[in-house]
């Protein structure tokens, strides 16, 4: 009679029990580079919408003089799924700011499964006043530039967070947009 080759019952169950605690310790590691991932994504195409944006103010498209008045503008809107950022010639609270409308100039998309907050600290002679936007469906949040590429209200500094899960695993960048 031939030896019988070949793997026992008992060490293919612990085979796959071994497989199976591996498997489980890793998923917390790969939610969070999920988590991370789409954070930096987020973040890199803000950062690039805002420069897209203040370059085009400084083309100065639509010929604005006026100090103040906005030359482009950035419009940052949810559906809760896709983040859609997009930069228009004027103001990006326009009705003409859209995919479709005639102010359109550029566009780009990431996951809207993160949550984007935009804070606006105005510094005046009466002092400083800080707001904070979080990007909703239907509630769209829009940052204007003027003619010399500054962002409108003049004397705005603006600053982004980019949030994706929740507690204890939530992954978080923050950076203020020059």
């Amino acid at each position: 009679m031939a030896p019988v080759r070949g793997f026992t019952l008992i060490e293919l169950l612990i085979t796959i029990t071994v497989v199976a605690l591996l498997v489980l310790a890793t998923a917390p590691l790969a939610k969070n580079w999920v988590y991370r991932s789409q954070t930096h994504s987020g973040s890199t195409v803000l950062q690039e919408a805002y420069s897209v944006a203040k370059a085009l103010a400084l083309e100065n498209p639509t010929a604005v003089a006026v100090p103040g008045t906005a030359a482009a503008g950035l419009s940052i809107a949810t559906d809760g799924t896709t983040t859609t950022l997009l930069v228009c010639t004027g103001s990006a609270a326009a009705a003409t700011c859209s995919a479709s409308g005639t102010a359109f100039y550029w566009s780009a998309t990431y996951s809207g499964l993160v949550t984007t907050s935009v804070s606006s600290a105005v510094n005046s002679a009466t002092g400083a006043t800080t707001t904070t936007q979080t990007a909703v469906a239907g509630t769209p949040i829009t940052i204007d530039f003027d003619d010399r590429g500054e962002a409108l209200p003049l004397n705005t500094n603006y600053t982004y967070t980019i949030t994706r899960g929740t507690a204890p695993n939530t992954n978080s960048e923050s950076y203020a947009l020059y």
